[in-house]
């Protein structure tokens, strides 16, 4: 395995680290296995995600708890760990630290979270939010003082909130997208951290899935570039050696394999939703961008995807099949996705029409 420097941490991480939700759709063992052959293979660094609890406070961090936090009671000196909030007033951000360290990191051998994650800064209004003096950066600076946690990331899809974010200078790490779809980020937010020896993690490296046909080109495009860290999520042990000899290669794309490379993922961008935000709101009250999530998701099945889309409609929340096709989105999408378009096949594939 090659390790770096993830920036002014000075933690020496894995080249390829591990994205966690696939690991929150994987059963607990089966969870617990691959954690384990990760860590033996050399991967030092857990990124954890919880799908949707992530929202619930009385749910977040069990799953962690009950898979990777098995492993830390052994191996918590091999693993540097990332916890995720989306929370962003402080009194929200406070309680998230105190549960994790409860959860994940009481009874190891290091009661402290490595990197605390402010997660989920797509839109100008959360980030002024976390940055006020009662905003959740604040309490992840106090908890930081106080040795509850060792550094602070901001993870965000959305360049242009996530560059004024780290140009604050209160963030260690930054960690959002980065495929030969989503190149925005090469304009700034790279060199940026690059020049203020900000850490860079790369998530979503194979697309959320959709570029799986082209996942080790993928891998090994993001490589050539001036990144630190990589976190696919893998949820087989095939996926997990794949990816990882496809890291341990080093070799840059040949032309004949960057050509595969875009011709693989360009049908692929021509709907891929990038959740910078911009569509929103919607008139109609849709948040598209779960809509684009759970339709073009590779982590569960068609039957999976169906009870999900069903459980959304049972809770009162508009979906796609409320779209009216104003356009609205569209406009203001900077990639100018046919989200109508998308809706309707969201409603075919998964409502009841």
């Amino acid at each position: 395995m090659k390790y770096g420097r993830l920036g002014r941490t000075n933690l020496e991480i894995s080249q390829i680290a591990y994205g966690g939700l696939a690991l929150y759709y994987t059963k607990q063992d089966e969870a617990i296995k691959l954690i384990n052959i990760a860590a033996d293979r050399g991967i030092n660094y857990f990124d954890c995600d919880e799908g949707g609890n992530q929202f619930v406070p009385d749910a977040v961090y069990e799953d962690t708890k009950n898979k990777l936090g098995q492993v830390l009671k052994t191996r918590r000196d091999e693993i540097h760990v990332g916890i995720k909030c989306m929370f962003a007033k402080k009194d929200e951000v406070a309680r998230d630290i105190d549960r994790a360290l409860e959860y994940v990191f009481k009874g190891t051998s290091r009661e402290v979270i490595d990197i605390f994650h402010l997660a989920h800064v797509d839109v100008d209004a959360k980030l002024d939010l976390l940055l006020s003096p009662d905003g959740g950066l604040a309490a992840a600076e106090q908890a930081k003082q106080k040795g509850k946690i060792d550094h602070i990331l901001i993870a965000s899809h959305n360049p242009r909130v996530l560059i004024r974010a780290l140009k604050t200078g209160r963030f260690d790490v930054a960690e959002f997208p980065f495929t030969i779809i989503e190149k925005e980020y090469l304009n700034e937010v790279i060199p940026y951290c690059k020049e203020n020896d900000i850490g860079t993690i790369i998530m979503k490296p194979i697309g959320g899935g959709q570029m799986g046909k082209c996942a080790a080109l993928s891998l090994r495009w993001i490589l050539q570039h001036d990144v630190d860290v990589i976190i696919p999520g893998m949820k087989s042990m095939d996926e997990l050696e794949q990816n990882i000899e496809a890291v341990l290669k080093e070799e840059p794309l040949s032309e004949g394999e960057l050509k595969e490379l875009e011709e693989i993922s360009k049908p692929i961008g021509e709907e891929y939703c990038h959740r910078c935000g911009y569509c929103l709101p919607c008139p109609q009250g849709i948040h598209i961008i779960s809509m684009f999530d759970v339709f073009k998701s590779n982590l569960f099945g068609i039957e999976r995807k169906r009870e999900i889309y069903k459980q959304i409609k049972a809770r009162g929340a508009c979906t796609a099949a409320d779209c009216v096709g104003c356009g609205e989105c569209m406009e203001k999408c900077p990639f100018k996705l046919p989200v109508p378009s998308v809706m309707e096949k969201v409603e075919e594939a998964l409502g009841t029409k």
